[in-house]
């Protein structure tokens, strides 16, 4: 049953790590500051031992899956997220790898409040949506990777260099999403 306010449907998307072309480069989350690291040549920070896990799922596949749910009748909230985890650890490296870059991987003491997993369950959404995400991690990174390397390009022809900024701070250190 559809929850119906004042003649307005109702939906509900807890949505999870979200990455693609045009996410603002100095948001402070892990993908954007490993890959401005990486691009930059600068270290890779990486909190606590990398052990840590995150799911990181394509722009178009959340877009995807917000026309699914908007378009149905599930008015209980439906997580839209990636499943599959990579450790934070992996995650710097594989960045590293695709970005070509010899940036070294920097440990700091872990953030006290950092979840050791971050995994949605996807169940309800594949069951009542019929939906998944499909886009590969590494083809959207590519994708990701190729837009900032645009942006730092056309950012330093007009003399400006961002530096990722830890814009999510939780007791003065960014989080991991």
């Amino acid at each position: 049953m559809v929850v119906i306010e004042e003649g307005v449907e109702v939906r509900v998307a807890r949505i999870f790590n979200t990455f693609g072309p045009r996410m603002h480069m100095n948001d402070g989350r892990v993908v954007s500051n490993f890959i401005l690291q990486a691009l930059q040549g600068e270290g890779l920070t990486v909190y606590g031992s990398g052990s840590q896990t995150r799911a990181f799922q394509y722009v178009s596949d959340l877009v995807n899956g917000l026309v699914s749910l908007m378009n149905g009748n599930i008015s209980s909230p439906v997580n839209l997220g990636n499943p599959e985890e990579h450790t934070i650890l992996e995650f710097a490296q594989l960045i590293k790898s695709l970005v070509g870059s010899r940036s070294q991987i920097q440990f700091l003491p872990e953030a006290q409040d950092d979840p050791q997993r971050r995994r949605p369950d996807i169940r309800k959404a594949k069951m009542l949506l019929g939906w998944e995400p499909v886009v590969p991690l590494e083809e959207g990174l590519n994708k990701t990777i190729q837009y900032f390397a645009r942006e730092l390009e056309h950012q330093a022809n007009n003399q400006y260099i961002p530096k990722p900024k830890a814009a999510r701070m939780k007791k003065g250190r960014p989080r991991h999403n």
